[in-house]
C-alpha cells in the first residue's frame, strides 16, 4: 500500500514538472513570435500554463500576403491563426497545411477557393474554421468530411448550399454549420405556419365583423336621409313663410295706395275712409305675422342643417369603416393564403 502511495506521489510530480515546463516557451517559438510581429502580425501565449500560440494577422497594417506566411512552415505549437480580411489565397494555404496543432482558423473575407480548402484535410485538431465572404463551395466541405474533430464552421456569404452541409453533418458528428439552412428553414417554416394561423384567424375575424360594420353603415344613411328630409322641409317651410310674408307685404301696399287715394278725394264717405284705415291696419298687422312667422321658420333651419351635417359625417365615416373593413378582409385572405403556401412550399423541401 506504501509502494502504491509513493507511486502516486511521483506520478504527481512528473506531472507537475510538465506542466512546468509548458509554461516555458521554447526557443523555436519565441523565434516565431518575432517573426509574426516582424511581419506586421500578432502572436503571444495563449495562457499562463498552455505555450500554445496564437497567431493574429488581421490587424496587421502591412500587406499580409501568400509569402507572409512561409514563416509559419514547419510550426508545430500554434492554436489559432486568424488570416482574416487579408491578401492570402490558396497558395498561402500550402505554408500552413502542416500545422497540426492549430485549432481555429479564420479565413473570411480572403481570396480562398475550393482549391485552398483542399489543401487543410492535413489539419486533423481543427475544431473552428471561418470561411465567411469567400468563394467557397460545396466541393470545399467535401474536403472537410475528413476533419472529424471540426465543430464549428462559418459559411455565411458564400456559395455553400444546404445539400452540401447536411452531407457535412452526416461525415462529421455534432458539427454546428452557421448559418445552418436547414434550421433556418425549418425555422422559417414554423413562423411562416404561425403566421398563416394568426392570418386565417384575422379573417374570421374581419368577416365577423363585415356585417356589424355594414348596418351600422346602413343605419347611418337611414338617419342622413331622415335628417336631409327634415332639412327640406324646415327649408320649404322657410319659403311658404317668405311667400305669404310677400302677399301680405303687397295687400299692406295696396290698402295703403287705396286709402291715400280716398283721403284725396274731399267728396270720399268718411264710413268708407275709416274701413280704407282698417284694411291698412288690418294688413300691416297680417305683414307683421308673417315676417314673424318667416324668422320662426329660419330659426329651425340651422339646427335641422347641422344635424343634417352631422348625420351625413356619421353616415361617410361608417361607410369608410365598412369599406376598410371589407379590404382589409380581402388583404387578409390573400395574405393568409400566401403565407399558407410559403409554409408549405418549405415543408415540402424536406
Amino acid at each position: 500500500m506504501l509502494t502504491n502511495f509513493i507511486k502516486v506521489l511521483a506520478a504527481m510530480a512528473a506531472c507537475s514538472v510538465q506542466v512546468s515546463l509548458a509554461d516555458e516557451l521554447s526557443d523555436t517559438d519565441k523565434a516565431l513570435i518575432q517573426a509574426v510581429r516582424d511581419a506586421g502580425g500578432q502572436a503571444m501565449q495563449l495562457a499562463k500554463n498552455d505555450t500554445r500560440l496564437t497567431i493574429a494577422f488581421h490587424l496587421s497594417d502591412k500587406e499580409i500576403v501568400d509569402d507572409t506566411l512561409k514563416i509559419l512552415t514547419g510550426a508545430n505549437n500554434v492554436y489559432s491563426l486568424n488570416l482574416r480580411g487579408t491578401k492570402v489565397t490558396d497558395n498561402g494555404l500550402s505554408h500552413i497545411a502542416a500545422l497540426k496543432g492549430l485549432v481555429k482558423l479564420h479565413l473570411e473575407k480572403t481570396a480562398v477557393t475550393d482549391a485552398g480548402i483542399a489543401k487543410l484535410t492535413g489539419l486533423e485538431n481543427l475544431e473552428y474554421l471561418n470561411v465567411y465572404e469567400t468563394a467557397v463551395t460545396d466541393e470545399a466541405l467535401k474536403s472537410l468530411a475528413n476533419l472529424k474533430n471540426l465543430k464549428k464552421l462559418f459559411v455565411w456569404q458564400t456559395k455553400v448550399t444546404e445539400q452540401g452541409e447536411e452531407q457535412l453533418k452526416a461525415a462529421v458528428a455534432g458539427l454546428e454549420i452557421v448559418p445552418d439552412f436547414r434550421k433556418e428553414r425549418q425555422l422559417a417554416a414554423l413562423e411562416a405556419g404561425r403566421a398563416a394561423e394568426d392570418a386565417a384567424k384575422e379573417v374570421e375575424e374581419l368577416a365577423a365583423a363585415i356585417p356589424a360594420a355594414e348596418k351600422a353603415a346602413a343605419e347611418a344613411a337611414t338617419k342622413s336621409e331622415a335628417a336631409a328630409k327634415e332639412l327640406a322641409a324646415v327649408n320649404e317651410q322657410v319659403k311658404a313663410s317668405e311667400a305669404k310674408a310677400a302677399e301680405a307685404a303687397k295687400a299692406f301696399s295696396g290698402a295703403e295706395k287705396t286709402l291715400a287715394d280716398l283721403k284725396k278725394n274731399a267728396d270720399a264717405p268718411k264710413a268708407v275712409v275709416d274701413a280704407a284705415e282698417k284694411a291698412v291696419a288690418d294688413s300691416k298687422a297680417a305683414v307683421d305675422s308673417a315676417t314673424k312667422a318667416v324668422e320662426e321658420a329660419k330659426k329651425a333651419v340651422e339646427p335641422k342643417k347641422k344635424a343634417a351635417d352631422e348625420a351625413k359625417k356619421a353616415a361617410d365615416e361608417a361607410k369608410k369603416k365598412s369599406d376598410e373593413t371589407k379590404k382589409k378582409s380581402e388583404d387578409a385572405i390573400r395574405k393568409a393564403a400566401e403565407l399558407k403556401k410559403k409554409a408549405e412550399e418549405l415543408n415540402n423541401a424536406g
